[in-house]
């Protein structure tokens, strides 16, 4: 890949082993955090600066742990359902890296290709993206400018960025969709939902305050049913401040391709779910397809047309695009192939994990040492959970089917995957699914993993336990299924809090969040809209006499 102009991020001595974590998500922030408690004698850099490492400025020789990001914070996604309904603040869903990981370095940039023969990133970054506008300027329109990136060297890298929005070539869907996987789609889609509350209450026009409130998801898993059910309860709950708007006015509609919602609770909470969605008059439509949603219509396979101004798509998503430009091995599916090791097969010193890593999911195979090693657990929650597995599997190969790792080449990994793979009869093994709860327990085990290869020693295979899964329905209702027992109603949305608060980072967030469920159950929601935020300029621009930017809605 061409790069334009290229400079040098850092100026380090060769001594030193720098550690560059592609994404700061789950995966990336738990792996540096991880890193950097098993490391912290051995940190360098940023760890023994009194101040911000500059560019080219050289640091002490030892562990440098970079973390690199668009957004110098990682989401809780399991929350943003809660901060689309106004239950949790929008900045107590987000855990700021600086304040977790201070002994890290933090860029805020984005990798736009990896050169892993020659251990570097083409990054881009605020700087660059600015210095690449003055000189599109500079040119004159319709004159291609090459974007400047900076090259991050590194010696070990993480790849974790995560996954994107899978879309569909849907005629309007780019032009009217609306995501729900950053805090930012989640805060924008309230306040758009307000404001739909607001043009059916000021028009007159039937066919406009009809199609103001009627809302229309796509996608029935986990994003797409917790966040509906929550959006309802806050709808229904604003309506008591609209002279005349009731919340029998309202209509929500849940477009699902499959023959069912919420797969991974199970048949028997999954029809619990459709049933308690219906009972609230929420029309779900299963084995439907959304065909377009042109002229703000919604046409659906089975022939209807729903007039509406608000689309939410929440069908899965897909690997990450920063992935088809690493030159590494992908699977069909476009994600790394990895080990049991959480290593990518064949390239020695890069390691990946979470939604951009297809990793076998070694629990497959029933493992003799499990009850005397203990065997982690965990209940599957919160998005990161899109990602078909589909047929797509993994030989378990072990580690020795590429070229030599350097210290610690896994031998015992090898044998360990040998032995799963003769325990299944040959057979190759499932993918391990691209959820948190894989995500944050991978992260984990690679950080433990990279440490035992910088010290010589064997890694260990990533091994994990299902335990259940358990999902919202809204206020003081959900359905989990955890340790073969089902829970549904306010039990369960009790676990579904309880999880979440003992998962979220920091005590700090931890204890904001319980305070703002305290405070939420003693006083009524606070219903506002807060759509200026999306144009904060928009006034003064017109006090300047410019004129404000329209909203494309």
């Amino acid at each position: 890949m061409r790069h334009g102009r290229v400079t040098k991020a850092t100026n380090e001595p060769a001594a030193a082993t720098r550690i560059l974590v592609v994404g700061g998500g789950y995966v990336g922030m738990y792996t540096a955090l991880r890193l950097q408690r098993r490391l912290r004698r051995r940190l360098g850099g940023a760890a023994r600066l009194a101040h911000a490492p500059q560019p080219g400025e050289a640091l002490a020789p030892g562990v440098t742990i970079t973390v690199l990001d668009p957004d110098p914070y990682m989401t809780y996604q399991p929350f943003l359902p809660e901060a689309a309904a106004g239950s949790i603040s929008p900045r107590h869903v987000v855990v700021p890296l600086r304040r977790v990981l201070p002994h890290c370095q933090i860029v805020v940039g984005e990798a736009r290709s990896i050169d892993h023969e020659r251990r570097v990133a083409h990054v881009s970054t605020l700087a660059t993206a600015e210095a690449d506008a003055a000189r599109a300027a500079q040119a004159g329109p319709g004159r291609r400018v090459e974007p400047q990136t900076v090259e991050l060297p590194y010696t070990e890298l993480v790849l974790a960025p995560g996954s994107v929005s899978r879309t569909l070539p849907v005629p309007g869907l780019a032009e009217h969709g609306i995501g729900f996987k950053t805090v930012e789609e989640a805060i924008g889609l309230r306040n758009h939902v307000l404001e739909q509350l607001d043009i059916a209450s000021s028009t007159r026009d039937p066919a406009v305050r009809d199609a103001a409130l009627t809302f229309v998801f796509v996608g029935g898993g986990y994003a797409g049913v917790e966040a509906l059910a929550e959006l309802e309860d806050m709808a229904r709950h604003a309506c008591r401040s609209y002279h005349n708007v009731a919340a029998e006015d309202l209509r929500f509609l849940l477009v699902e391709a499959s023959d069912r919602i919420l797969p991974e609770v199970g048949e028997e909470m999954g029809g619990y779910a459709l049933r308690e969605l219906r009972a609230r008059n929420i029309d779900v439509r299963l084995g439907t397809r959304l065909d377009s949603c042109e002229n703000r219509i919604a046409a659906l396979s089975d022939g209807s047309r729903h007039p509406t101004r608000t689309l939410v798509w929440t069908a899965g998503v897909k690997p990450h695009p920063l992935l088809a430009r690493t030159g590494l091995p992908l699977t069909s599916r476009g994600r790394l192939r990895c080990d049991a090791a959480l290593r990518v097969e064949g390239v020695p010193h890069a390691w990946a994990a979470g939604d951009a890593a297809a990793v076998p999911d070694l629990s497959a195979v029933p493992d003799p040492s499990a009850a005397e090693a203990g065997t982690e657990t965990a209940v599957e929650t919160g998005p990161q959970r899109g990602l078909e597995t589909g047929p797509e599997r993994s030989p378990v190969s072990g580690p020795e089917t590429g070229p030599e790792r350097g210290p610690g080449k896994g031998r015992g990994t090898g044998r360990r995957a040998t032995a799963a793979q003769a325990s299944s009869g040959g057979a190759e093994l499932p993918l391990c699914a691209p959820n948190a709860q894989h995500a944050v327990r991978q992260a984990r085990r690679l950080a433990d993993n990279l440490v035992a290869v910088l010290d010589g020693r064997e890694p260990t295979p990533y091994r994990h336990a299902h335990a259940g899964s358990v999902a919202s329905l809204g206020l003081h209702k959900g359905v989990a299924h955890v340790y073969g027992r089902k829970l549904k109603g306010y039990p369960a949305w009790f676990m579904h809090r309880a999880y979440h608060l003992s998962r979220v980072p920091t005590f700090n967030r931890k204890a904001r969040v319980l305070a703002e469920w305290v405070l939420s159950g003693l006083f009524e929601r606070e219903i506002v809209s807060l759509g200026s935020l999306e144009h904060p300029r928009a006034e003064f621009e017109l006090a300047a006499g410019g004129v404000p930017r329209p909203d494309k809605d």
